[in-house]
């Protein structure tokens, strides 16, 4: 387990599809947290394979499929009221977990053409936003996720390559 200043990031990784990164993922999730304005955050990241990732979404949403990332807010207090800022983290003191599938990341790194560490700090980095308040239920929700993603990877000049919903 990782402090940097108010936030605690807890990585645990239980795969061997990929080679993982754990400081320059805790360093994203930081980043991301300090840019949405989250004031205090107790973070759990699990990256898994693509059968632990699916007994979860089958036991916890009762959705019989692989998925790329699940996100799970535990806990959020505000501090403030985020209406007023364009971040729906402002404020915020989020403790949630995000549990991501490294085989998953490995096999669309492909079809997107990226490198794999990119597809997964991808989910991590959209699993995050779901904990901050963003949703992608409607199509306006959708892009207004889509673009806090880019936001957030335009910090390390990477443009995300496009999906098809």
């Amino acid at each position: 387990m990782n402090t940097i200043d108010q936030f605690q990031i807890e990585i645990q990784n239980s795969q061997t599809q990929l080679a993982i990164d754990q400081s320059q993922l805790e360093t994203a999730i930081s980043f991301l947290l300090q840019s949405e304005q989250v004031t205090r955050a107790e973070i759990s990241l699990a990256i898994v394979d693509n059968s632990t990732i699916r007994q979860l979404n089958q036991q916890y949403l009762a959705h019989d499929y692989d998925t790329d990332v699940l996100s799970f807010l535990l806990d959020c207090d505000t501090a403030l009221d985020s209406a007023k800022t364009e971040f729906r983290g402002a404020g915020k003191q989020i403790e949630g977990e995000v549990i991501v599938s490294a085989e998953m990341a490995v096999a669309m790194s492909a079809e997107y053409n990226w490198s794999a560490e990119q597809e997964l700090l991808l989910y991590v980095i959209h699993g995050l936003l779901h904990l901050c308040g963003y949703d992608d239920l409607t199509e306006e929700e959708l892009r207004i996720m889509r673009q806090r993603e880019q936001q957030i990877f335009d910090h390390w000049q990477i443009t995300i390559p496009r999906r098809e919903e």
